[in-house]
């Protein structure tokens, strides 16, 4: 099935999480929500086991992918602070979970499968994916292959029906309801399982109906995760930088209004709808951020809260460098990521291992000008349309690409909204987004400890900066040359290129330092004891 076009809500600004990590916390948490689903009754056992060569094994208690799979096999949400507490509760309820490291092949780096038994010993094995911040897809249900992402409604029908038969079946379900979103059928042996995805629930009647056709063995309907939902039929207004600064030049308008009407078209949703939810982000944001430079946070790992130092430090000690608007934007990128390790909710932006980017970059430079929530908001779509622009058909996952991805792909996005906040036109946002990807080509991923601390926390500092810096020799007249586009196709490619050491596996870089196997070893120490 072709991939759905991104959504700023989905994409770039979102989801909202319970901290450290999209790929490990988050996405665990959307992949045990959506597997529970497809067992019903009541919950007895589950067992997550994890391939021995994946990304998962090195990381899953640091990064809390445990208690995020256990937090949705719960039926919570990622942003639900339950899951801090996901063992206890289910612990509470009766239900058995089992991690497990098992020999079975890596095809993608954060695979992982599932086997749910309820109380009448009814089983379910489900094969997922995490595949960047934050964003999810099942893999396999009991050996059929699927493609569920969580932004449908997700009818699954299990027949006795060879392949040849199962098509007819698939044709009769559709006749029956509405418009969809897409289907795929899987067969196996003369059996088959065909899902259907829908932007709506189907009625109990129409289910009824399915039911009752000759063959149907079993039917379900799964609820979606996802913010935003599919919408395969939207047309949308653009799909490239290039595209969007036609559009702008045509239309004669700003680009903060092109990120409005694009998410309209994706979403479905009013205006007032898509401006409330930026509204809801930017609090969020801010929120979390303040929160955590008064320093009383608990980050359970390397480090200990500093942004609250740093900040005073900087503003108060005659000593420290002047940097000016990075005076108040690192401490608050720093900030978020503290609050991020001590499970606090934040906004992936558009990962977890880069939610400070955008508060200490956007935010923190609009409360450094004394801009309104407005004002904010609209920074804020400019940013996100060129995180959109950018994606193509790629998601920012450090597994797959590094680093440069995370924060690095963060810092262009913020560059691009600094220069509309400088009043620079729709070529100079997209050419300081360019210059700071440019920047950081090949910056690698390497967890030390597996956390999302060190070297994280820095690299949110670092690429703050470069995203100021960058906005500042474009509006003073540099030329980045490469358009973003093929900027942004570069990002991807070298990506592609980095060995799997250098791709958030902790096998490479800073990880595999004496100290940096001393730290983990500590760590190993400290997330054992929560058992």
């Amino acid at each position: 099935m072709i991939r759905q076009s991104p959504s700023i809500f989905n994409d770039i600004v979102g989801p909202a999480m319970v901290g450290p990590s999209s790929s490990h916390t988050c996405a665990p948490s959307r992949i045990g929500f959506l597997a529970r689903q497809l067992l019903p009754g009541t919950l007895k056992k589950a067992i997550i086991s994890f391939a021995k060569d994946g990304a998962y094994t090195m990381m899953y208690k640091g990064q809390r992918s445990d208690m995020g799979f256990v937090n949705g096999l719960l039926g919570n949400r990622p942003e639900d602070p339950r899951l801090r507490d996901a063992f206890r509760e289910a612990e509470k309820i009766g239900v058995e979970i089992q991690f497990k490291i098992e020999d079975f092949p890596a095809v993608v780096p954060n695979i992982s499968h599932i086997t749910l038994e309820n109380t009448k010993g009814e089983r379910v094995v489900v094969h997922s994916d995490s595949t960047g911040g934050g964003t999810v897809k099942l893999l396999k249900i009991d050996e059929f292959d699927v493609e569920i992402v969580g932004d449908c409604y997700e009818l699954i029908v299990w027949a006795d029906r060879s392949e040849t038969h199962a098509q007819d079946l698939c044709s009769e379900i559709q006749s029956l309801s509405a418009l969809d979103e897409g289907h795929s059928i899987s067969e196996k042996s003369g059996k088959c399982l065909i899902n259907i995805k829908y932007r709506e629930p189907l009625e109990t009647e129409l289910l009824d109906k399915i039911k009752s056709i000759p063959d149907v063995t079993k039917v379900i309907l799964m609820e979606p995760i996802l913010t935003v939902l599919s919408n395969r039929h939207c047309s949308l207004p653009f799909s490239s930088a290039e595209e969007m600064l036609e559009y702008a030049h045509s239309s004669g308008r700003e680009l903060w209004e092109l990120a409005v009407e694009y998410e309209m078209e994706r979403s479905g949703w009013t205006k007032k709808q898509v401006l409330d939810y930026m509204g809801y982000v930017v609090s969020t944001m801010e929120a979390g951020s303040q929160e955590a430079l008064k320093g009383d946070i608990d980050m359970s790992g390397i480090l200990s809260p500093t942004a609250g130092k740093i900040e005073t430090f900087i503003k108060e000690n005659p000593n420290a460098l002047d940097m000016g608007v990075l005076n108040t934007a690192v401490p608050w990128a720093m900030a978020t990521m503290e609050y991020s390790s001590a499970m606090g909710v934040v906004l992936c932006a558009p990962t977890g291992g880069s939610a400070g980017i955008f508060p200490g970059a956007i935010l923190g430079t609009a409360k450094h000008m004394g801009l309104n929530m407005e004002q904010k908001i609209r920074a804020m779509f400019v940013t996100t349309i060129l995180g959109i622009v950018m994606s193509k058909d790629c998601n920012y996952s450090a597994e797959l690409y590094g680093c440069q991805v995370e924060p690095g792909a963060a810092s262009g996005m913020a560059a691009g909204g600094l220069v509309y906040l400088m009043g620079g036109t729709p070529e100079q946002i997209c050419k300081a987004a360019s210059c700071a990807i440019q920047n950081i080509l090949g910056t690698i991923c390497d967890p030390v400890a597996g956390l999302v601390q060190l070297p994280c926390i820095n690299r949110n500092a670092m690429s703050v900066a470069n995203s100021v810096v960058s906005a500042n020799m474009i509006m003073g007249g540099y030329d980045s040359l490469i358009s973003l586009d093929q900027t942004a196709e570069t990002l991807f490619r070298v990506g592609r290129q980095l060995p799997s050491e250098l791709r958030c596996t902790c096998r490479g870089g800073l990880c595999t330092t004496p100290c940096g196997k001393q730290l983990a070893r500590e760590q190993d120490v400290r997330d054992n004891s929560r058992e």
